[in-house]
């Protein structure tokens, strides 16, 4: 079997240097562990930017129902439909808000179907999309529209209309509302922004503006759902309802699905020829999101992630880390905030050396995202190495 050494160089022969890689290739995954080329065995606490599941690597149950989905029904072209695509829409809204959903392959997909639903739902003159600093909604043309203006550098210019206001500030949102505003999208954590929280106050505020101004207000849930943050949607720890949620990474299982999820009210406003994704929601992917679904209910993942998350947040205090700011998020995803000096990228490159897979969210921020499966002895030898590497 090739090692790491050869397999990185063919990945920079082959593909396109896009993501800044490190020298190591993945050839397993079991639970809350990790294995590369040469046999060295990791903690994930990383999650392949959360889409690695919150049910762990190749957890069985999701593992067989791919075999039993992949001896049967591969793809069959959304002119039909099949039972796992009623399956994981009708789990997903019966722990949502009710509604419909359309399926494709990630987030910015969801996102990009989303945008085109607040268009068409708004009316004919209102175009403008509201989002928030720090945000990110994905590289898609249409999503990068709404996220940062790091991100955009190159591609301009981007879909006009779109506002971005500081987070958390609900006057801010209400001074961008003009008479050509059709929603405002908004993350219940923002995870890639450095795990930033937002008040009570502020997302329920957000869902009185938009009742008020006629918008619709969506909840990009691709990061914090289902289940990683202790409630199935992220939203519902704030005591409102979305118009629009996306949801993907976890959700699949390790395998590629996007989910837009429009409430009743808008549930029909996607009529035929209006948008379309000719692999979402292909019987593979939707059995992987039915298994990870039925897991979390069947193994009362939802608690389980409250606990863990407790446990971390209580570890990290009581190391008294030097330079720790802020601990924040819900459930097992977590940011750790440092003084400006104490950068992040050193920590996970000695974390990975100690056998600890952890992920940069911005340059002084940490974030933290264990699989719900992980085992109490996992859990905790995971954080003795990271709580090592930033004590020592």
């Amino acid at each position: 079997m090739a090692k790491n050494a050869e397999l990185v160089e063919l990945t920079n022969k082959y593909l396109i240097e896009n993501y800044g890689r490190l020298p190591v290739a993945m050839v397993r995954g079991a639970g809350a562990k990790i294995w590369d080329a040469d046999g060295t065995e990791y903690l994930d606490f990383f999650a392949g930017f959360g889409a690695g599941g919150v049910t762990g690597h190749c957890h069985p149950a999701v593992v067989s129902a791919i075999k039993a989905q992949a001896d049967t029904l591969l793809s069959h072209g959304n002119l039909f439909t099949s039972e796992p695509q009623i399956d994981l829409a009708r789990r997903i809204t019966e722990n949502a808000f009710g509604g419909k959903v359309f399926f494709c392959h990630s987030g910015a997909e969801a996102n990009e179907a989303a945008l085109k639903l607040v268009r068409l739902a708004a009316g004919e003159g209102r175009y403008k999309i509201i989002s928030f600093n720090d945000c990110f909604h994905g590289r898609t043309m249409g999503s990068l529209s709404l996220t940062p203006e790091s991100f955009q550098k190159g591609f301009e210019p981007m879909l006009p209309g779109n506002v971005m206001v500081d987070y958390n500030d609900l006057d801010a949102v209400a001074a961008a509302v003009d008479d050509e505003t059709a929603g405002v999208f908004v993350e219940p954590i923002q995870t890639e922004g450095g795990v930033n929280e937002p008040t009570v106050e502020f997302m329920q505020g957000l869902r009185r503006l938009c009742d008020e101004k006629n918008l619709l207000l969506v909840c990009d849930e691709v990061w914090t759902s289902p289940a990683r943050t202790g409630k199935w949607f992220a939203h519902q720890h704030y005591g409102f309802e979305p118009d629009v949620m996306t949801v993907a990474k976890a959700i699949g299982g390790g395998l590629p699905i996007g989910v837009c999820v429009a409430s009743p009210k808008y549930a029909d406003v996607l009529v035929p020829g209006t948008h379309g994704c000719t692999m979402g929601g292909n019987p593979l992917c939707a059995a992987a999101g039915v298994a990870t679904m039925k897991l979390i209910e069947d193994e009362n993942l939802l608690d389980r992630a409250e606990k863990l998350g407790g446990q971390i947040v209580q570890m990290i205090q009581d190391a008294k880390i030097p330079a720790l700011r802020e601990i924040r998020g819900k459930g097992i995803l977590i940011g750790l905030q440092f003084d400006a000096e104490r950068q992040t990228k050193p920590i996970m490159l000695e974390c990975m050396e100690q056998g600890l897979l952890v992920c940069i969210a911005k340059k002084n921020v940490l974030r933290l995202a264990p699989p719900l499966t992980i085992t109490d002895a996992e859990l905790n030898a995971g954080m003795k190495i990271l709580i090592d590497v930033l004590k020592g």
